[in-house]
């Protein structure tokens, strides 16, 4: 699905008539030289939120900041076993699952009007490019576990991962549940990488004070390392590069 609607942008573009002269005067406005947004993107194995400051250079090409904070999970993610307690309550928990992932993002980007609107409720089409450094936040994912005490008795223990708990997080007859979200939050550890987005744009009110919009492209964040999100065993092993297809919806505004 998200590959149809990456391909699908391109097909309208060959549609547009391009106008590099700027064509009818009559279709342009107040150019306004400073612009912000915030967005909400999601992508094969994610969405973040961010936020763009944007300054016009000319009238199709603007520069802009971007800052964003998002969520990325592997493709080999699944939910566990839905376990029913005493409360009548569904626990669930993600099968191999060793660090949660959090991407924050800084860059610098431009975006590019190809296409004249056709009035002012039009639309322009065009591409942005974006890329800068990205700071990983990698917090422990705690589990619940079946274990017993030194009198033999049933207990639930509290686990994060690592080489010496590794039996713990890959034995589903062993995991009862996931722990709460901020369980471990202080032990979360940094990675550094990089990140490079190229999208086709799509411009409601293209040259008017409010900026409303939306995106199709695919986005790609590289790390000094491999990220283990996952728990490794002979046939999966974590990366260090990260390819997704995303949709992306701005809104925000215009002014001098």
């Amino acid at each position: 699905m998200f590959f149809i609607l990456y391909l699908i942008p391109f097909i309208s573009i060959a549609q547009v008539r391009i106008d590099p002269e700027g064509g009818n005067s009559e279709l342009k406005g107040i150019i306004y030289k400073n612009e912000y947004s915030v967005e909400f993107k999601m992508h094969t194995f994610g969405m973040s939120a961010g936020f763009n400051k944007g300054k016009q250079s000319t009238y199709y090409k603007t520069s802009f900041y971007h800052f964003d904070i998002g969520f990325l999970k592997s493709a080999k993610e699944k939910k566990g076993n839905l376990i029913t307690t005493g409360l009548n309550i569904y626990n669930t928990y993600i099968y191999g699952k060793a660090n949660y992932f959090f991407p924050l993002r800084a860059g610098k980007g431009i975006k590019v009007y190809l296409s004249e609107k056709e009035s002012q409720r039009g639309l322009a089409i065009g591409y942005s490019l974006e890329g800068g450094f990205t700071l990983g936040v990698l917090k422990p994912y705690y589990l619940w576990v079946k274990s017993t005490n030194s009198d033999n008795e049933a207990i639930l223990v509290l686990r994060k991962y690592d080489e010496k708990s590794k039996e713990d997080f890959i034995n589903e007859n062993l995991i009862y549940d996931k722990a709460p979200f901020f369980t471990g939050i202080g032990e979360s550890k940094f990675l550094p990488g990089i990140h490079f987005n190229a999208a086709v744009h799509y411009g409601l009110k293209a040259f008017e004070k409010s900026v409303y919009a939306f995106e199709t492209g695919i986005m790609f964040d590289a790390f000094m390392k491999k990220v283990p999100v996952m728990v490794e065993t002979d046939r999966f092993n974590n990366s260090s590069i990260f390819i997704n297809v995303f949709v992306n919806v701005q809104f925000g505004k215009r002014w001098n």
